[in-house]
């Protein structure tokens, strides 16, 4: 960020005044667009880069307000409901959430909730009401199972998503490393002794993230020796009984990856088996460290965190618009010990 660059040196650089600079960086209607875009051109070429905190403190002055206002960045809800964010199901979503609310205030700004369904309003008087308040800077939460992202008026914000990479749009995403987080969890049951492994995922989640979670396991047995995958299964419901214990009596895996460990653990308890001595189970989402389902711990929290530092800079770039090529940012998981696999054999 080049701070040497002022109003001042733009002005000069275009012979014009530093109040017509600050309209035209403003896009303020009263001066002509072919102004407006000459002076952002200049503007641009010198490096100039506006700091949100002193655009903030002049909106406040001209408004004539105290100064009590932190610089605003929009934090969207695409669930179903208003709350469905902060209440869902999925510990790791919810823990997104919280993670992208604590780093904005840490970093100084102030995150204002919007649901993107709000009033039944379409995408585009959502974005018209963001633009209205000075909103610059967006945060996509992750989008209800089945519906289709966002088509907000790009142009106006920095935006980013937490979300898989989205193949009709070049938002900039953040996210679990799916793939990585299957082969992780492949490794540690190999480390155990198991070599027969199943993968049970919910058919929506397979193709929400596009097949990540089964390409880790698909490319494991080419990276450890005498491991085999059996056939994986995909349901739509995770209390399907009939059909995931007649999966397992059909293929006989050891261990069984699956981001619905604890729903199958529950399953297996009541029906008599025994975990880990029966079968193995390794959590792809597990909720927190030292949980006693053993597996991958993904961290929403600094994944929700990672997403705000990333639209932040986004913001003091003064970067608008979908970038022309996507960039995601994916976060390893860890690895959390648990109870339901086999201890690594001395």
């Amino acid at each position: 960020m080049n701070h040497g660059i002022t109003m001042k040196v733009i002005a000069e650089a275009s012979g014009v005044t530093q109040a017509t600079v600050s309209m035209c960086l403003a896009n303020h209607p009263r001066i002509p667009l072919a102004t407006r875009e000459r002076i952002q051109a200049v503007a641009r070429k010198l490096g100039y880069q506006p700091n949100p905190y002193v655009s903030t403190l002049m909106r406040i002055r001209r408004q004539g307000r105290p100064l009590t206002e932190r610089p605003g960045l929009a934090i969207v809800c695409a669930q179903r409901t208003a709350d469905g964010w902060k209440n869902h199901p999925a510990a790791t979503i919810r823990h997104m959430r919280e993670g992208v609310m604590e780093r904005a205030r840490r970093r100084g700004y102030r995150p204002q909730e919007f649901w993107l369904y709000r009033d039944g309003m379409s995408n585009e008087r959502f974005s018209a009401m963001l633009h209205a308040r000075g909103i610059h800077g967006v945060l996509i939460g992750p989008v209800a199972e089945g519906a289709a992202p966002p088509a907000l008026d790009w142009q106006h914000f920095a935006a980013v998503s937490l979300s898989v990479p989205l193949p009709s749009l070049t938002v900039t995403t953040v996210c679990n490393d799916h793939y990585f987080s299957s082969l992780q969890a492949a490794r540690e049951c190999h480390r155990r002794g198991y070599r027969r492994l199943g993968l049970v995922l919910r058919q929506i989640h397979q193709d929400r993230f596009q097949g990540r979670w089964r390409a880790g396991a698909l490319i494991s047995p080419e990276m450890l020796p005498g491991l085999t995958l059996t056939p994986p299964l995909f349901v739509d419901d995770m209390d399907d009984e009939k059909q995931i214990l007649g999966w397992l009596k059909r293929h006989q895996p050891d261990v069984v990856l699956s981001p619905s460990s604890e729903v199958l653990h529950a399953m297996l308890l009541r029906r008599g088996w025994r975990v880990p001595e029966d079968v193995g189970l390794a959590w792809l989402a597990c909720t927190r460290p030292g949980h006693p389902c053993s597996g991958i711990y993904q961290n929403g929290q600094l994944i929700g965190a990672t997403a705000i530092d990333t639209l932040i800079s986004l913001v003091e770039r003064h970067e608008r618009g979908l970038p022309e090529q996507a960039t995601t940012l994916m976060i390893e998981g860890k690895w959390n010990e648990g109870r339901t696999l086999r201890p690594v054999p001395a």
